[in-house]
């Protein structure tokens, strides 16, 4: 009974200290950093331990256990609470498991072996996260372009598939196949089409929950392809649709430009490609970039998917 009730004490004060620091970085606007994805969650696993005794770290698996209880508690009153939405929830939970259950490990191993009370070394340690923070405050965020290209092959002639990847209209629920980033709350397309076809024309986007952007042509090749620039409106996207952490056109995320080409494989198959080029400004990037790579892939897909459907149901008609 004692131990149970001395894992339920570590584990609030784990997901008390967690919020602390969440609100800490999200008043400095540093959610997105080293010192809250990585270091944030070892402290985290570590504190119910700092709070056992030796005899009941004996239990190595309940303490690598222990800290997914810690976070997901924490994730779960967080989302409850609005503080953080399931996108960024979703992206960092896998640092949180990972390094929660490491710093669990790392801090039983330095109770179990030292011969005297390391408690005041250990209760300074907890100040890791807001040290790199701080260090972290100094540092100016890069940007990262990076651009994601998806193929898929279309089994029609070559007109019918120019003419569906330049509108993309009215978008019927039955045309797209539930994917990962909808289950995790990134909107549907809907509607996409232009105001007229060449250089300087506009294609307006429509997605779910309200989201609309335009799509400025840059390059057209009748025919073949085209490429546009991506302009958002921030008045265009009400509140709450997206995370803060991946908003088009925020701080920390946004859709720069993209294109769409055609090649003929043989008369009744062809080849298309859809580019995305992206931004991210973090001191995350090269976790950053796993994600924005993903999504976009699924986005891709997703788009690719609705196109391909569209022409081949017309070829077969």
């Amino acid at each position: 009974m004692k131990k149970i009730k001395t894992l339920l004490i570590g584990i609030g004060l784990g997901v008390i200290y967690a919020f602390f620091t969440m609100l800490l970085v999200q008043s400095s606007h540093r959610t997105v950093s080293i010192g809250y994805v990585f270091a944030l969650p070892l402290i985290l696993g570590a504190i119910p331990v700092i709070f056992s005794t030796k005899a009941q770290l004996k239990s190595y698996l309940t303490y690598l256990i222990v800290p997914w209880v810690s976070v997901l508690t924490f994730f779960y009153l967080s989302f409850i609470s609005g503080l953080e939405g399931t996108i960024c929830l979703v992206i960092i939970v896998g640092p949180f498991l990972v390094l929660g259950s490491l710093g669990a490990f790392i801090y039983r191993l330095i109770k179990l072996k030292s011969n005297g009370d390391n408690s005041k070394k250990l209760f300074i340690s907890l100040t890791i996260p807001l040290l790199i923070l701080a260090i972290e405050s100094f540092v100016v965020p890069n940007d990262y372009y990076g651009t994601v290209v998806t193929k898929t092959l279309i089994n029609t002639d070559k007109e019918t598939v120019w003419k569906n990847i330049k509108n993309v209209k009215n978008i019927g629920k039955h045309e797209i196949v539930p994917h990962f980033i909808h289950k995790i709350g990134i909107p549907k397309p809907l509607n996409g089409e232009l105001n007229f076809e060449g250089v300087g024309a506009t294609r307006s986007i429509t997605w779910e929950k309200g989201l609309r952007f335009k799509e400025q042509i840059t390059k057209w090749d009748e025919g073949n392809g085209f490429e546009y620039n991506i302009i958002v409106n921030p008045e265009n996207i009400p509140a709450n649709t997206l995370d803060e952490h991946v908003m088009i056109g925020g701080e920390y995320f946004d859709a720069v430009k993209g294109s769409y080409s055609i090649r003929t494989i043989n008369d009744s198959t062809q080849e298309v490609t859809l580019t995305s080029t992206y931004r991210i400004t973090s001191t995350v990037n090269f976790y950053g970039k796993f994600w924005t790579d993903f999504i976009f892939e699924d986005f891709h897909d997703t788009i690719l998917e609705v196109v391909k459907g569209r022409c081949e149901n017309t070829a077969n008609k």
